[in-house]
């Protein structure tokens, strides 16, 4: 049931990030997100959902909860003007989420003589 739950917030939180990839028309003479800010963040952001879209990459509820209020929270960098700060902290989450985890070896290294 919880997998269930996660892979469904993964999956609308690509189609979110997608979504803010593509430069949008403005409602009544403004915008969700500029078109600047869009433009220059596109490539991370298409990151970001392949990145929540690839099952076999374990992604952690904090940083879900993370790449959630970065989403949805109009006071994040992303909803701003400035386009050096929404790239930085787009690029900053992408490195959150796509970062893989450190491997832990069953067994220690051993060395080969050939």
């Amino acid at each position: 049931m919880k997998r269930d739950r996660i892979t469904k917030r993964r999956h609308k939180l690509a189609r979110m990030a997608e979504s803010a990839a593509v430069p949008e028309r403005p409602i009544r003479g403004t915008y969700m997100i500029r078109p600047t800010v869009s433009m220059a963040c596109a490539p991370s952001l298409q990151a970001i959902a392949a990145a929540l879209r690839d099952d076999r990459l374990h992604i952690d509820e904090e940083r879900l909860k993370a790449a959630w209020r970065f989403f949805t929270d109009g006071r994040t960098a992303l909803y701003g003007y400035d386009v050096t700060d929404a790239l930085r902290e787009t690029v900053r989450l992408q490195q959150e989420i796509v970062r893989p985890e450190p491997v832990e070896l069953d067994q220690a290294p051993v060395a080969v003589a050939v």
